[in-house]
């Protein structure tokens, strides 16, 4: 096979031979590791180095996806094909509409690798992911979802927030996470916490149009665990932000907060009462002193209960971020394990 890689002109031969190894590769694990550790990976970097070049989007699919099953749990595929060019292959086909999906996919299984995580957020797939968010009808739901998982990947690593915000995600993900549409809203939450936890991404959270707005209307219409995540990106919001928690009371947000304490799942209840903390924690910091004659400050929030109700009994193992609604009920052992399973199954 490889001879025929190697030497064979015909772009069309080899995309059968580089096909039918994609398919032996499904479902095959020591194939993945005897094929990448006897130069395969180099091989199908060619292959899809001639693709590219000659703008042939069935050959660069089947590249892709060759290239794709390659990496499947296997890490020393993944480090080969970076330090082999894969990315420069990358970003030349996800700037094309046509070859955007393959691309995804690829930079997606990447994605997963620590080493990968700042190539890819320094590369020019970041805003294209963006993008691709704010896109309709025009880009298939898949690639839209690989794009949202790679982009939750990549923020997970700290030094890639800021190549994150400069590429507009503030906007992708605000409106991902207002469609009222229960397969972007989980996971688009879940980036944001993720950006929340730097200085540079709350503040871009705090100043956002409409963002406040958006996760108060999660709390009150979300499921169980789109509401734990958005009292979570609140807590981190409000968190030593005076105004952030006078914007939040504005919206009216005690009785949802009230509800998840006792309703919700334990760190969806845990976090309502840190939030409603610190909002009375807030109130009183507003009252007067008894010495002094200036008139109080008006508030705009809704008056505060006076104790917090105690959780409702009931399992106490946390539910992990970025869960698809049918596989709540399972304890994750990592964010996104359960992605893995349902987008990154072998192409077929």
């Amino acid at each position: 096979i490889l001879a025929i890689l190697d030497k064979e002109e015909d772009l069309a031969k080899m995309c059968k031979v580089v096909e039918n190894v994609r398919l032996l590769l499904k479902d095959d694990e020591e194939a993945r590791i005897l094929m990448g550790a006897n130069g395969f990976v180099e091989a199908f970097l060619r292959f899809l180095g001639s693709a590219v070049h000659e703008n042939n989007v069935a050959a660069q699919e089947t590249g892709a996806m060759a290239l794709f099953n390659l990496a499947v749990n296997n890490n020393r595929n993944k480090e080969l094909m970076l330090t082999s060019g894969v990315i420069p292959l990358l970003e030349k086909m996800i700037s094309c509409p046509h070859s955007q999906g393959p691309a995804t996919a690829l930079y997606l299984n990447l994605s997963c690798l620590e080493k990968a995580k700042p190539v890819i957020g320094s590369s020019q797939a970041v805003p294209i992911f963006a993008k691709l968010l704010l896109q309709g009808e025009t880009t298939e739901t898949q690639c839209k979802l690989d794009a949202l998982h790679a982009l939750y990947n990549l923020s997970s690593y700290s030094p890639n927030v800021p190549t994150l915000l400069s590429s507009n995600i503030i906007k992708s993900l605000q409106f991902l996470a207002s469609t009222g549409d229960h397969l972007w809203i989980e996971k688009s939450l879940a980036v944001l916490l993720n950006l929340a936890s730097s200085k540079e991404g709350k503040e871009e959270m705090i100043s956002s149009q409409g963002m406040i707005s958006t996760l108060a209307t999660v709390l009150d219409t979300g499921d169980t665990v789109e509401q734990e995540q958005a009292v979570s990106c609140l807590v981190i919001l409000c968190t030593g932000s005076e105004s952030c928690i006078q914007m939040v009371l504005q919206e009216g947000v005690i009785p949802s907060l009230v509800s998840i304490s006792v309703n919700g799942s334990p760190r969806g209840r845990d976090k309502s009462q840190k939030l409603l903390m610190l909002f009375r924690e807030q109130r009183q910091r507003e009252q007067p002193s008894p010495n002094r004659d200036d008139a109080p400050r008006k508030s705009v929030s809704a008056p505060l209960p006076m104790s917090i109700p105690a959780p409702a009994s009931g399992p106490e193992s946390e539910v992990k971020p970025l869960s698809k609604s049918i596989s709540r009920r399972k304890t994750l052992t990592r964010p996104l394990s359960f992605f893995w399973k349902k987008s990154y199954s072998i192409h077929h």
